[in-house]
Parts: C-alpha cells; structure tokens; sequence
C-alpha cells in the first residue's frame, strides 16, 4: 500500500463520518453520499493533492463540497422546473410547504455554489457545519474578524442577485 492510498484511508478512518454527514446535508438524500464517499476516496487516491495540502482535512472537505455541488449540478439538469404559486395569499397544505421548503433550500444550496471557493467553504463550515468563527479561521488560515466579513459579504452578496433576479422575473 503506498503512502498516499494509507493518509486517504487514516483521513477516512478519522473523518469519514463527518464527510459522509457533510454530502448528506448538502445533497438532501439517504441514497447518494455513499456513492459520493466512494468516488471522493477515488479522486483523493487518484490525485496528489492531499499529500501537498498544508490541511488534509480541509483538503478533503472542499474536495467532497465540490462533489456535492457536481452531483446537484447533474440533478438540477435533469429535475423539471417547480411551479409557481401565483396566489401566495393561499394557505399551502403541509405536505405541499415541505416540498417548497425542499425546493427553497435547494435553491439556496444552488446559489451557494456559485460562491467563490473560499467564501462558500466558510459559508458551508458555518451554516451546515455549524461551526464557529474561530474554528473556521483555524481551518482556512484566516483571522475570525475574517471569516465573519467573508460570509456577511458573500450572503450581502447572494440576497442582492436574488432581488435583481425576480425584479426581472416579474418585468
């Protein structure tokens, strides 16, 4: 066994719970992080990053944030487009404001996405992860004063393409 296949399989062994947890959250399916795991152990093996990483954890997390983001880029292809409530003055039965709820939080997941890599890592670390600003920083390699500005700044940022896009919609 070579040394780069033995550090994926000591990370694995170490954080494999947390990353599956982290594909699960991001993909809002049961079915689909064992999968993701398996190809992101393959990627991991396949490439010399993680060897070179100055954080092999960190290295590893973005690795299976993008994978996520591949997948549900893949699902949105292939998804049909929801219909819109055109009265949201009607009360919306309970099963029905699970499925918008679903849709609203796809929708957020698909707009974190289009981060820029470092802003979405602090988002994903603070929102899904649940992490502090001060773990974030430790794990980014930046100060929590940082970290804070960065997520304000991308969701600032992310609200305001939002506005624009359903003033268009709307005109």
């Amino acid at each position: 066994m070579t040394d780069r296949y033995k550090k994926v399989l000591d990370l694995l062994e170490a954080e494999g719970p947390r990353l599956h947890t982290l594909l699960a959250r991001l993909t809002r399916r049961e079915d689909i992080p064992g999968d993701l795991l398996q190809e992101l152990v393959t990627r991991l093996c396949q490439s010399g990053g993680l060897e070179r990483a100055r954080d092999p954890l960190a290295y590893a997390y973005r690795a299976a944030a993008n994978l996520a983001f591949e997948w549900r880029r893949t699902q949105r292809v292939n998804r049909p487009a929801a219909v819109q409530n055109p009265d949201a003055s009607v009360t919306v039965p309970s099963p029905l404001g699970a499925v918008i709820g679903e849709e609203e939080l796809g929708r957020v997941l698909d707009a974190t996405a289009q981060l820029p890599e470092l802003a979405r890592d602090a988002v994903l670390l603070r929102y899904v992860e649940q992490m502090s600003y001060d773990d974030i920083a430790r794990r980014l390699g930046k100060k929590p004063q940082h970290v804070r500005s960065m997520t304000s700044k991308a969701l600032a940022q992310r609200r305001a393409t939002d506005r624009v896009r359903l003033a268009c919609d709307r005109g």
